[in-house]
């Protein structure tokens, strides 16, 4: 007579397979989570310099007033983020940290170029981040007044802002 059951063989066996096809799935799962976490990390940064384009565009267009030195961007603007009416903003980039901070003042009035370094907001951290100024066929990196247009370079971005 013989026996019902599995042998010792046979139950390693199912058990090393059951084994590998969970290895596979949870690789699997840790990839899918792992890829969706890198596509909304450069998602929100993408759309970070997106915003940031659009709202230096906007400040740009509307300016009474611009100096641009070696990377930083002063403005007397009625495109304020935080106040209404007519400001003083300025794009700040600090070459040895890599970051770019924002400062508004609501009374365009005094030093184009005073800001308060207690109140500079963080806008992001960018390796590569640059400013020149076109006047016809030349390129400044400090400037005084309105030129012809603007051209950022923004890490792998390049864009061009006329005022």
């Amino acid at each position: 007579m013989k026996q019902k059951g599995f042998t010792l063989i046979e139950v390693l066996l199912v058990l090393t397979l059951i084994g590998f096809i969970f290895l596979i799935l949870s690789t699997v799962f840790y990839s899918n989570i792992h890829n969706s976490l890198n596509l909304i990390t450069n998602s929100e940064k993408l759309k970070n310099e997106a915003d940031l384009f659009w709202n230096i565009q906007r400040k740009v267009f509307s300016a009474q007033e611009i100096y641009l030195e070696r990377g930083n961007l002063y403005m007397i603007t009625s495109a304020g983020d935080f106040y209404q009416g007519v400001v003083k903003s300025a794009y700040i980039y600090k070459y040895k940290e890599q970051k770019l901070y924002y400062y508004e003042f609501p009374y365009p009035y005094g030093d184009l170029k005073f800001y308060e370094e207690d109140k500079l907001l963080l806008v992001g951290e960018f390796r590569d981040f640059k400013i020149l100024a076109y006047k016809g066929e030349k390129s400044y990196e400090d400037f005084n007044g309105k030129p012809d247009y603007f051209n950022f370079h923004l890490d792998k971005w390049k864009f061009i802002i006329k005022p």
